[in-house]
């Protein structure tokens, strides 16, 4: 009912008496004075009609019992403090360290504190000279096209991925709580333990993955001759299984706007 002025339940009462207790013909009344988008439920007017027959009243019943403390004071405070000395703590670890639940803590940081958890982004800088360079390759792409239609589907794109053997930023799940955002740059440990998996894509399916490892299994750095050992070993090997002519090879990294 809370979403009903008491002027809007006052009307609906006073028109459902004056109409001979119809509800239809109240209801009628209402859509006429308030529009159609102030749409009554049957199971709204039947509870409005059955509060005004038992207690005369059209107002929402007081809350008794015990004041919630959860959002006092001093817990808006103790989060506020807390928000600004680590700003990108989690909701259920701040609320463990501030013995408030994670419900009451979201409520505080959003309807007491105005906050909002922003999540860290990735960014590429494009230099000046980027922005010729890419209409360049656009260029170039729709002139092959043009020539071979099949052009698109003889393009092999590979790239490596470096899976993190210990913790590092979970951007999906990191946030950063507050009234602006603040830009958080994240610092993060060079040469950490990782395993690096190399794959190529095109439209027939994927090419791999070719994990970097050595005798032992064990994961080890790309270097120049493991590169070369990778596409002369394993990825050449592939191609002759993939009964396609005149295939272009994207190198890994390589940017998209350059051509070799």
């Amino acid at each position: 009912m809370e979403r009903y002025t008491i002027e809007q339940r006052v009307f609906f009462i006073k028109e459902y008496f004056k109409n001979s207790e119809s509800l239809a013909a109240a209801v009628r009344k209402f859509h006429t004075k308030y529009g159609r988008n102030s749409v009554l439920t049957s199971s709204t007017v039947q509870r409005l009609i059955g509060k005004f027959m038992e207690t005369g009243s059209v107002g929402d019943a007081k809350h008794t019992g015990r004041p919630k403390t959860s959002r006092s004071n001093v817990n808006v405070e103790a989060v506020r403090e807390s928000v600004a000395d680590n700003p990108g703590t989690s909701i259920r670890r701040r609320g463990q360290e501030l013995q408030i639940s994670r419900t009451s803590l979201q409520r505080i940081l959003t309807k007491d504190l105005c906050l909002h958890a922003y999540k860290i982004q990735l960014t590429q800088q494009l230099k000046p000279n980027d922005h010729g360079q890419r209409r360049e390759f656009v260029e170039w792409i729709i002139e092959h096209q043009q020539m071979d239609p099949d052009f698109s589907s003889k393009i092999i794109l590979s790239d490596e991925a470096h899976f993190h053997l210990d913790g590092f930023v979970n951007r999906q799940h990191c946030r950063i709580w507050g009234s602006e955002n603040l830009h958080v740059i994240v610092e993060k440990q060079m040469h950490q333990q990782r395993v690096t998996v190399w794959c190529g894509f095109w439209a027939g399916g994927i090419i791999g993955p070719y994990f970097f490892e050595n005798d032992a299994g064990q994961a080890v750095t790309v270097t120049g001759a493991r590169y070369r050992d990778m596409i002369t070993q394993f990825f050449l090997p592939k191609l002759d299984d993939i009964d396609v002519s005149n295939m272009w090879f994207q190198q890994e990294g390589a940017t998209c706007h350059t051509i070799v």
